[in-house]
């Protein structure tokens, strides 16, 4: 979601017309689905999306529950204005949707410029709101849809690096990537409350919660995993995860969250286009390389926002083909990082359950993850690695990877 858009909500569970109102909107807001019907789940989404406008499909059948649901979001805040869309103009449905406080009618088969004319219309006469509490607290979305080794290693020693030098920072590690639990088994974090639970007590996510329940590195980050025997991300909805972010931003400071291993799906899709900056985490092998080129593609095809990009490259050998310079040119990054090797001291810090920065505070590999702790709010480091805009050479290497149009 684009930072200068602003939003509004679609009340829907088919994700075909997500796309549909996602599509004629386009430049002029973004759009939150919502695929909950609960009222107070709705109104606490509006919130969290900082919406002013609302859209409701009025279906054929039991259309009179869709009237009463207005009914009850105007009530409930009178200056929503709500917009009923139907299949036909039915003259029935639409008398009824305007008696219960809907601010307009219109057709799936509206033009785009309608739409847009009307939410801009309708956006001028509402109240101005509150900022997204979406934007408040930095996101960090570490990303790759294959799986990457030590990616729970790589996410903690940056939400650590992050703790560590912005001062009164709260840094939240959101592990969902995989091995699952990886970063709670690596540091001995004990812990009942996972992902799941949290989803479960969405209504009472508050600081108290998170103070008493979400598990705690000894560097000060709080850390929320999924479950060690794992869970099935299809099974989250796009209305609940966008809850869960919101409220999560305006709770931490910064969100690290490592997606790494996962497939492309709408919760990741929707982790990805709400960050400040996507992290996609490759290795110098031409397979990896490839992999996120193909990663990298998919998401512009689908449409999923990337703000920043940024390129991880680890296990970095700087005497073997292809460089660093060569691979972010073929992703087109304005930044990348390479992460040395240092095989044998990641053992030892992963044996002990310790971090880096107090095993060996001056190594290489410690000195460029507090490098890059640092872009987000800390004192500025010596050697950031930051690659130039993408302009030919070594693409060869690349030329099986689909493409972006």
């Amino acid at each position: 979601m684009s930072d200068i858009e602003q939003s509004v909500v679609l009340v829907s569970a088919q994700r075909e017309e997500h796309e549909w109102l996602q599509t004629a909107l386009e430049g002029t807001a973004g759009v939150v689905l919502c695929q909950q019907r609960e009222l107070n789940d709705v109104l606490q989404l509006i919130n969290l999306a900082a919406a002013s406008i609302v859209f409701v499909p009025i279906r054929r059948d039991n259309w009179m529950s869709d009237v009463q649901f207005i009914e009850g979001l105007v009530a409930a805040r009178p200056t929503l204005a709500c917009i009923a869309v139907s299949d036909v103009q039915d003259q029935e449905r639409l008398l009824g949707a305007m008696r219960a406080g809907a601010r307009d009618f219109v057709t799936f088969s509206s033009r785009g410029s309608e739409l847009s004319g009307l939410v801009r219309r309708l956006r001028e006469r509402t109240p101005a709101v509150m900022e997204s509490p979406m934007q408040q607290g930095t996101m960090i979305v570490l990303a790759s849809e294959r799986p990457v080794l030590q990616s729970a290693f790589h996410a903690l020693h940056l939400a650590a690096g992050i703790a560590r030098q912005v001062e009164d920072s709260r840094v939240l590690l959101l592990d969902l990537g995989q091995p699952f639990a990886e970063a709670q088994h690596l540091y001995g974090l004990e812990g009942q409350f996972s992902f799941p639970d949290t989803l479960r007590n969405l209504r009472r996510l508050d600081r108290n919660l998170v103070e008493t329940a979400f598990p705690r590195h000894s560097s000060g980050v709080s850390v929320l995993s999924t479950p060690a025997e794992g869970m099935d991300f299809g099974d989250v909805t796009t209305s609940e995860m966008f809850l869960l972010v919101g409220t999560l931003r305006s709770l931490f400071s910064h969100v690290v969250v490592n997606i790494c291993g996962l497939p492309t799906l709408s919760v990741t899709e929707l982790l990805i286009g709400n960050a400040n900056q996507v992290v996609f985490v490759v290795d110098q092998s031409i397979t990896s390389c490839r992999a996120g080129l193909a990663f990298s593609a998919r998401l512009r095809e689908m449409g999923c926002p990337v703000t920043d990009p940024m390129l991880l490259i680890d296990h970095y050998q700087p005497k073997i083909a292809p460089d660093s310079e060569a691979v972010a040119r073929s992703f087109g990054f304005r930044q990348h990082i390479e992460l040395p090797a240092e095989t044998e001291l990641r053992l030892r810090a992963m044996n002990i359950g310790q971090l880096l920065f107090e095993l060996a505070p001056h190594d290489p590999l410690s000195k460029r993850y507090l490098d890059w702790a640092a872009q987000y709010g800390g004192k500025a480091g010596a050697g950031k690695s930051t690659a130039k805009a993408a302009g030919g050479g070594f693409m060869g290497l690349f030329k099986n990877a689909p493409r972006g149009k």
